[in-house]
């Protein structure tokens, strides 16, 4: 029985490019599955190699497989791969299976040198570009924040409204603002941010959130409800 779907990618282990698609498939049950699919996906002789990064068990995943398939069908590039230009597929999946109540799989980590060398380069790129946006957006912070750099992307924190503003970065510069500890007042808040142009949204946490936003316009979001909400 197949009970597995899993999110699959190809790394040049070299370095030399990015390859921007993911494959999305189903197997059996059980990681020992998993695994041994993803021994016959990547070519151990070859320096482009797979790597699971994310899979979820669901009693019916052939029909979640296929109903994805459909729901992404402008994405793909053949087969079961799906171009993820701005590398969020995960991201925008993981809503749809816990609607559906999948359960998420813990992936091993690999044991191979040279993907745990590109993924370190990865995390060591991401880190880097994640500093860049913290200071972009630090200079056009009209009064100055406590920040740092997070796993999620830069963080600032703000004591006089009691907020913490998440950024999470994306490749395109479209990015996406969350704002923390905002569960309590996200009707104000909303309604604050709205009234001023934005589309707010509530976050899986309950907080506000305001997508696809340039470094400026996530300034310009901060400095709006650092200079005005909560005033009478």
């Amino acid at each position: 029985m197949q009970s597995i779907l899993y999110v699959m990618r190809h790394i040049d282990i070299g370095g030399h490019i990015e390859i921007p698609y993911k494959k999305v498939g189903i197997t059996g049950a059980g990681n020992a599955t998993l695994d041994s699919r993803l021994q016959q996906i990547s070519n151990t002789k070859s320096p482009i190699k797979a790597q699971c990064i994310f899979a979820w068990e669901h009693e019916d995943a052939r029909a979640v497989e296929s109903a994805l398939h459909m729901l992404m069908d402008d994405s793909r590039v053949e087969g079961e791969w799906f171009l993820d230009k701005e590398d969020t597929l995960v991201e925008r999946m993981q809503p749809i299976m816990e609607l559906i109540g999948a359960k998420e799989i813990a992936i091993a980590e690999s044991s191979d040198a040279y993907t745990k060398s590109i993924l370190k380069k990865e995390t060591e790129e991401k880190t880097k570009s994640d500093h860049i946006l913290l200071g972009q957006i630090s200079e056009l912070l009209k009064s100055p924040l406590r920040s740092s750099s997070r796993k999620a992307g830069p963080t600032f924190f703000s004591h006089e409204k009691q907020l913490t503003y998440y950024v999470n970065a994306r490749k395109s510069g479209n990015h996406h603002l969350s704002i923390g500890r905002s569960k309590e007042v996200f009707s104000e808040i909303k309604e604050f941010l709205e009234a001023r142009g934005y589309d707010v949204e509530q976050g899986k946490k309950g907080g506000a959130k305001i997508l696809s936003i340039s470094n400026e316009i996530v300034a310009e979001a901060i400095n709006t409800i650092e200079r005005e909400f909560g005033e009478a």
